[in-house]
């Protein structure tokens, strides 16, 4: 059996002259400023992703005080209860709705933020 000869000499690096590392080094650069930019629109994406789920915790709080209310976990049941109930359940979403608005308009000074400061 015949072994197949390695080359004697070592290979040479590419001519730094050559039009493809001219064409390469400004691509590079083009594709790390996109991977940034992308890594920002997605702490973003987190950052709605976290608000929504803290919405949606507050609302999923407010509907087990409301079946409480209304099974009559919490005492007898009376209108004056149920008011009470219902103002309480109502100032708890209003505080909640309030706040995830807040948050939304905060995000979008946040995202441009976050690209001038990578700029």
């Amino acid at each position: 059996m015949k072994k197949s000869k390695q080359p004697e000499a070592p290979l040479k690096p590419a001519s730094t002259d050559s039009p493809y590392l001219w064409w390469y080094q400004p691509w590079g650069e083009a594709i790390d400023s996109a991977v940034k930019l992308q890594g920002i629109w997605l702490e973003t994406c987190n950052d709605v992703a976290r608000h929504e789920l803290e919405f949606l915790s507050t609302m999923a709080t407010s509907y087990n005080k409301l079946t409480n209310c209304m099974l009559g976990l919490g005492g007898q049941l009376t209108l004056a209860s149920m008011a009470s109930c219902y103002h309480d359940i109502g100032s708890d979403m209003a505080e909640a709705t309030l706040k995830r608005t807040r948050m939304v308009s905060e995000l979008s000074d946040d995202f441009i933020e976050r690209i001038w400061s990578e700029i």
